[in-house]
């Protein structure tokens, strides 16, 4: 399994409140968008993954043996207990009140992805060529796609589609949206953050830039690079794996 990840400021913000975190030997990745209209989505961000680093630090012995249903009962602890921490954090302290956080996460097997999600963070998986999104957006835009009210297409460049529904840290308890995604060899899982899907609004082009590639390397850096490109108007973080 190959993994790169790629992360940049933009050519807009003052800090980058994305944050990633990759664990080779549990195969375990998460990726977190710092809200910046609440205060230091970028404590919020690595506050999240801190979590995500302790458990790992405290198993030391790879998780090769566990089924899907254990994996995502330990991501849904995990995401629990980063949404408990960002929340008592905000509420401890008027400099960080009412900061959150998107976050996605999985472990990746050779024949699956198990998977958690909140916020507008996203998940892609490329299959034979198709680029197919796996995670839906906690967000306005989509409650108005899910009512008919837009269609998917008017939904990528709304004006709106940055506000989101949920988050981690905005409240006492959170909605988790868990789930098992099958893999196959020469599989690509792409998480990203709204600074990369907002900018690149074409699933069919990030595909190109990704298959166009020769390595997963140079598809990480071209697709940072589109969207700037294209404005850089947010943070955008990129990660990506291989499944051998």
């Amino acid at each position: 399994m190959n993994f790169i990840a790629k992360t940049d400021i933009g050519a807009l913000r003052e800090r980058n409140e994305d944050s990633y975190f990759f664990d080779e030997q549990n195969r375990l990745f998460a990726i977190a968008d710092g809200m910046s209209g609440h205060a230091r989505g970028d404590i919020a961000s690595r506050l999240a993954l801190q979590i995500f680093e302790e458990w790992a630090k405290e198993t030391p012995i790879p998780t090769s043996d566990l089924g899907p249903i254990k994996r995502l009962d330990i991501l849904e602890k995990i995401a629990t207990e980063a949404n408990r921490r960002v929340y008592a954090t905000g509420q401890d302290s008027h400099q960080y009140h009412r900061m959150g956080t998107t976050l996605t996460a999985g472990f990746v097997t050779p024949s699956y992805l198990a998977y958690v999600h909140v916020g507008d963070s996203r998940l892609y998986v490329l299959h034979n060529d198709i680029l197919t999104q796996i995670t839906v957006d906690d967000s306005l835009v989509q409650k108005m796609i899910d009512k008919g009210e837009i269609t998917p297409e008017e939904g990528r460049v709304h004006p709106k589609r940055n506000i989101i529904t949920q988050a981690i840290g905005l409240a006492e308890e959170v909605s988790l949206t868990t789930d098992v995604y099958p893999l196959s060899a020469g599989d690509i899982i792409l998480a990203c953050t709204d600074g990369l899907h907002d900018l690149i609004t074409d699933d069919t082009e990030t595909r190109n830039i990704i298959t166009s590639a020769s390595t997963l390397e140079e598809a990480g850096e071209n697709l940072v690079s589109k969207a700037l490109a294209y404005g850089g108007t947010d943070n955008v973080t990129v990660l990506l794996i291989a499944i051998d």
